[in-house]
């Protein structure tokens, strides 16, 4: 049996709290929607240090994906370029671009997980972080998924509430 889909805990909307009711819903499409959005490069310096970074990973099959994407001006998928950084040039132990969605749903599947205050800016996201697995989760105020990594939860800022609070 499948466990129940989450969502936004019935308090949060009792409340009427409109940014607490758009941060657990933008956390439910987090958790339930894979969506890494898509990355568009422009022609300059980073792109330039990116490629020439990729290059003698150039027979690996996702690396040569992301290659020819820049190579060709074309956008690519937010968690294939996401995965290939941080695991041919930050050289980070990671073993597939799956395993960026296990860490995310970890993190988000933490009741106790603390969602930190957000910056009151419109375009600041969402920072969950989860002491038990010791991962960070950055979300986009509409639920797309930016970034999980390790962290080691010190100066994150002020916590808002814990997911528990927000998602049922």
């Amino acid at each position: 049996m499948a466990p129940p889909r989450p969502r936004v805990h019935p308090d949060v909307l009792r409340s009427g709290d409109a940014a607490a009711i758009q941060a657990a819903e933008a956390l439910v499409k987090a958790l339930t929607t894979p969506d890494w959005g898509t990355k568009k490069f422009q022609a300059g310096k980073m792109t330039r240090k990116l490629e020439s970074g990729l290059l003698p990973y150039g027979s690996i099959p996702e690396v040569r994906q992301v290659l020819d994407a820049l190579a060709n001006k074309q956008p690519l998928d937010g968690r294939l370029i996401h995965y290939v950084k941080r695991r041919f040039l930050e050289q980070e132990a990671i073993h597939a671009p799956g395993d960026l969605d296990r860490w995310f749903e970890k993190v988000l599947s933490d009741p106790d997980a603390q969602f930190i205050k957000p910056d009151p800016t419109p375009h600041s996201r969402y920072v969950v972080y989860s002491d038990q697995h010791h991962l960070l989760a950055v979300v986009e105020r509409n639920g797309q998924r930016v970034s999980v990594h390790d962290h080691d939860g010190v100066g994150l800022g002020d916590v808002w509430c814990l997911l528990k609070n927000l998602l049922l």
